[in-house]
């Protein structure tokens, strides 16, 4: 009886020194991952914090505090009312005027009411001694500054915040911010 050979490892054979023949020849292609010029990212973000009220508790419950009065320097005693301010403008107690100061638009009863209105003097005696110097500093009018803080706040206005507008030339009036 005569052996056979089996044919598959022959075939096999023949068919990867083919695939070899074939692939030595080719070069791998150049992926190039580099740019000419660096990337460059620009980020510029604005970012304001605000805590706003829960609508179906009276704005009454949250008493603002006083003490904030007694930091250093304006703008510290600003920033530790913050929260406070953005509360009356919330509820709509408060509004941005034309002259960059915040104004009182109704006041709520009882004690709430008096801190509300002792909160927006002290809050617009902070402002206006800031804007104070900063014209000093600049060497321009108050009234310059005044007008260059108020527009910067109604741009900073939340919707639906009250601020002064004008509507024609010197004609102004109160409305609630829109978009």
């Amino acid at each position: 009886m005569e052996k056979t050979r089996n044919p598959q490892p022959v075939k096999y054979l023949a068919i990867s020194l083919c695939l070899l023949t074939l692939t030595s020849g080719c070069k791998a292609p150049t992926v190039n991952l580099g740019t000419a010029e660096p990337i460059q990212v620009n980020i510029d973000m604005r970012l304001d914090v605000y805590q706003h009220s829960n609508p179906s508790k009276p704005a009454a419950q949250a008493t603002p505090k006083l003490e904030a009065v007694t930091a250093a320097d304006p703008a510290t005693r600003r920033r530790n009312r913050m929260a406070d301010i953005q509360t009356f403008k919330n509820s709509a107690y408060i509004g941005e005027g034309k002259d960059g100061l915040v104004s009182l638009q109704k006041l709520p009863e009882g004690d709430y009411g008096d801190t509300v209105r002792k909160t927006v003097e002290i809050e617009n005696a902070d402002r206006l001694e800031q804007m104070k110097d900063i014209a000093e500093t600049r060497k321009v009018s108050l009234v310059e500054i005044q007008n260059e803080q108020a527009a910067l706040w109604r741009n900073r206005a939340f919707k639906g915040e009250l601020i002064e507008v004008e509507v024609e030339p010197n004609v102004w009036k109160w409305t609630a911010k829109e978009g």
